[in-house]
C-alpha cells in the first residue's frame, strides 16, 4: 500500500496518487533538500515494484538545495515522467546539466 510519507529532516511530503492510467504520481510538497533524496527514492522504488509508471509533480516544492536538483535532473532521464515543475526549477535543472 501507497502511504504519504513526511520526511521531517527536509519539510517534505510525499503523496502517492493513483492515475486512471496505472501510473502513480508522487507529488513533492514543501521544501526538498540532500536528507529527502533517500525517501525519494525509496518511493519510486516502491512504485516500480508494483511495475506502474512513476510521475514525480514537482507543483508544490517550495525550495530544492543543489543535491536535490541533480537528483532531480537524473530523474528526468531515468524512465520518470516529471510533471508540472515550475519554470524557476526547470531553468535551475537543466543548469545542472552543464
Amino acid at each position: 500500500m501507497l502511504r504519504s510519507r513526511i520526511v521531517e529532516e527536509a519539510k517534505m511530503l510525499i503523496q502517492p496518487k493513483m492515475e486512471h492510467t496505472g501510473a502513480i504520481r508522487l507529488t513533492l510538497t514543501g521544501r526538498m533538500n540532500a536528507n529527502a533524496i533517500g525517501e525519494v527514492r525509496r518511493a519510486i522504488e516502491r512504485v516500480r515494484r508494483r511495475r506502474a509508471r512513476v510521475m514525480l509533480d514537482l507543483s508544490e516544492l517550495t525550495l530544492v538545495d543543489r543535491p536535490s536538483l541533480a537528483f532531480l535532473n537524473e530523474q528526468n532521464t531515468d524512465e520518470i515522467e516529471v510533471i508540472n515543475c515550475p519554470a524557476y526549477l526547470e531553468s535551475w535543472i537543466k543548469k545542472i546539466d552543464r
